[in-house]
């Protein structure tokens, strides 16, 4: 059972359409009405006023944010809008192109913003050739990699972001090989989500090739992950499933509250109406429920929430395309566990606690974790000086698998 939040704690904020790349396979899907698409810009987006409003919102239950777009540094207000969002002391994320007008200029700035978390860049190649099939700009390639370099060096910490497609999926170790090189701390691939594009979506077997090269890559201690959910039933693989429209929202350039960034799904327009509003819509519950069927008695459920919703609505489809038969309880695949953990050690806790009605929610940066009520004595007992040997002798072993699962989420310490 997936626990859906009474507001989200997690933000996508997408300042503006506009961009300088001309990417093929762009995840935006801006409307105005249900004929406009893909930043055909309509309405002026919020100014940075309008935003503070929206901020006021939802600042009261919001653990991060990531800013974006389009190309979020081309707002003509990013800067103030940054402000607005540091003024309330919230973490944030910059998903950008790193094409900047004024790349030293905007690096300062950044660089003395203690809110900003990193920058997430996005990489779509190893090469020019790669990365410009999908950019559609010529030159890009390089200044993208330019401004990594410059980031990195002014101390920002940087992750590059990867579309998997078909010009680069033989070059994935290549990728991550570049980005380590750059600076980058970490390399997120993404699965294509939309309709059908040449050169771009890549075929089911292509796909579990590559969501098995990425999850190797991952065993071999290379700092790789996925950035977007794949059923567990195409290929067993480390990806989490979806929180959109559970924890997590998108607020479009105009105010409007979306499930996430791949969803053209309404539910209400931040300026005019609350917070809770439009996270308890109608249009958010018919999100909610878009469940297939045979999702619900997956043995892997919780792992993979029925893949992405987003696209399957995108797509006109009853579910997403890569979602197959259920995996029976029994046969559902495991991950090795590779954690020791030491008797003496002490967890501490390295999250903040959020009570809602099924109980609790663990947060810290864009984990976040569901706990039963009854889990309050045992979190209780994370209090740094309590050692695994007295949770194990006063809660069981089921206690050492809750704190297993916190730590490898980086919400617990377990220090000697």
């Amino acid at each position: 059972m997936i626990h859906t939040l009474s507001a989200p704690v997690l933000y996508a904020l997408e300042l503006t359409p506009a961009c300088n790349n001309r990417c093929a396979g762009c995840y935006n899907v801006f409307i105005d009405d249900k004929n406009t698409r893909r930043g055909q810009l309509r309405h002026r987006p919020l100014s940075a006023a309008q935003w503070a409003l929206v901020l006021d919102k939802i600042a009261p239950h919001a653990s991060r944010f990531k800013l974006t777009g389009g190309e979020a540094t081309l707002h003509p207000d990013f800067a103030a809008i940054v402000r607005e969002v540091a003024e309330r002391d919230i973490e944030f994320s910059l998903f950008t192109n790193a094409r900047w007008t004024q790349p030293e200029v905007l690096l300062d700035f950044l660089a003395l913003t203690p809110q900003l978390t990193g920058l997430v860049i996005s990489l779509h190649g190893h090469n020019a050739a790669t990365h410009e099939l999908f950019s559609g700009v010529a030159g890009s390639f390089a200044e993208t990699v330019a401004n990594i370099r410059l980031a990195v060096s002014r101390g920002i910490p940087v992750t590059t972001s990867t579309v998997l497609t078909q010009a680069n999926q033989d070059a994935l170790e290549a990728i991550v090989n570049l980005a380590l090189t750059l600076g980058a701390r970490h390399v997120i691939f993404n699965r294509y989500l939309g309709a059908p594009l040449p050169g771009v979506k890549m075929s089911k077997v292509e796909l579990i090739r590559a969501v098995n090269a990425i999850d190797r890559l991952k065993a071999a201690g290379r700092p790789v992950q996925f950035g977007v959910c794949v059923p567990q039933c195409l290929t067993p693989n480390s990806s989490s499933g979806c929180l959109a429209g559970v924890a997590y929202a998108t607020i479009d350039p105009w105010g409007n509250l979306r499930p996430c960034n791949h969803s053209y799904l309404l539910a209400g327009n931040l300026l005019g109406q609350s917070l809770v509003e439009v996270w308890q819509s109608h249009a958010m519950q018919v999100f909610r429920e878009a469940v297939p069927d045979q999702c619900h008695a997956c043995g892997v459920f919780g792992a993979c929430h029925g893949g992405c919703r987003a696209v399957a609505m995108e797509l006109g489809l009853a579910k997403d395309p890569l979602v197959g038969a259920a995996i029976p309880l029994h046969a559902a695949p495991h991950m090795p566990a590779t954690l020791k953990l030491h008797p003496d050690m002490k967890p501490e806790p390295r999250y903040r606690l959020r009570v809602e009605e099924f109980g609790f929610v663990l947060l810290r940066g864009n984990a976040v974790v569901s706990v039963r009520p009854d889990a309050q004595p045992l979190l209780d007992a994370f209090n740094g000086s309590t050692t695994l040997g007295q949770l194990a002798h006063d809660f069981g072993q089921s206690a050492l698998s809750l704190v297993g699962a916190l730590y490898q989420k980086g919400l617990l310490a377990l220090p000697l």
